[in-house]
């Protein structure tokens, strides 16, 4: 049967289909590629904790797949994400009020002052692992943006390995205009992307960026057409997934490259050419040249 991706349009029938519904988050596998859609589109795709659980499921069903060859991250209903949930902000932001400075229950509301909010760091924690393990998987994993990728949903999308704009999208660093910092790994992994002075100035500006700007300072990588975006970055992930080993081995080697020194580094890349090597994929794509064939690579 056909696969009606985000966008809603139905696609040619496919060999593989494994597909859960779950609440807020959808997942589905389709030529070797696991779609892991944000799924609430009447709250633009804003993420709640719940989102963030299933986020988290979602990328340990990849990681116990050995089928999927590449994980494509999207929203559905044209936008990417809004961000964290306004509703889930206030409740993580007032988590302490009633205590006081001391930690008593109720000191606040004794003298007739404001409580200042309170975080959990261990929380804040949790939900920095949820996007960790998307940038720890070892497929390619592709962000396909349309739309609003605000706040927490700039940062999902800067843990993916690629990301792909299309012409709708719309890109911020919102957190100051809540008083906050970007604390789900923007400070690290945008500076790798963007540079550290773009960063400081998207992350204490909050301004939008559009497509073509982040195609421009390096954010995004790729372009998606205005007509069926979904189509073309699961095209162009379908192609990563039937690729040899080596696309599962590079995203880990340039991103743990990037922490060690030219000797290490060095010594990276040989270790991961003798995996390589040793694997079946370096010999099909020697084989089938020879007899002027299309490989037929395993990912091995």
């Amino acid at each position: 049967m056909p696969y009606a991706r985000p966008g809603g349009r139905s696609v040619r029938p496919v060999e593989r289909v494994g597909r859960i519904r779950v609440s807020e988050v959808s997942y589905e596998v389709v030529e070797g590629v696991a779609h892991v859609t944000l799924d609430r589109p009447d709250k633009r795709n804003a993420m709640d904790l719940e989102v963030f659980a299933q986020l988290a499921e979602c990328a340990a069903r990849v990681q116990a797949d050995d089928d999927v060859g590449a994980v494509v991250v999207a929203g559905r209903g044209g936008t990417f994400s809004a961000g964290l949930d306004l509703a889930t902000l206030g409740g993580l932001l007032t988590a302490g009020a009633g205590e006081g400075g001391d930690g008593t229950e109720g000191s606040g509301a004794a003298t007739g002052t404001a409580t200042a909010p309170a975080l959990d760091p261990t929380l804040v924690a949790r939900l920095q692992a949820t996007f960790t393990a998307y940038e720890e998987l070892d497929v390619p994993v592709l962000a396909a943006i349309e739309g609003h990728c605000l706040g927490g949903g700039i940062q999902l999308a800067a843990a993916c390995h690629l990301r792909a704009v299309a012409p709708t999208a719309a890109m911020a660093v919102l957190e100051s205009r809540w008083g906050l910092v970007p604390d789900l790994g923007g400070t690290y992994r945008l500076p790798r992307l963007i540079g550290p002075g773009r960063t400081t100035e998207l992350a204490m500006t909050a301004r939008t960026f559009d497509a073509e700007e982040a195609l421009r300072i390096g954010f995004a990588e790729l372009a998606l057409p205005a007509e069926a975006p979904q189509d073309a970055a699961h095209d162009h992930a379908a192609k990563l997934a039937a690729g040899p080993g080596s696309v599962r081995r590079v995203p880990r080697l340039v991103r743990e490259n990037l922490g060690r020194d030219r000797t290490a580094a060095l010594g990276a890349e040989i270790a991961a050419q003798v995996t390589g090597v040793s694997g079946p994929d370096v010999t099909e794509a020697i084989t089938a040249h020879l007899e002027g064939r299309a490989p037929r690579f395993v990912g091995r």
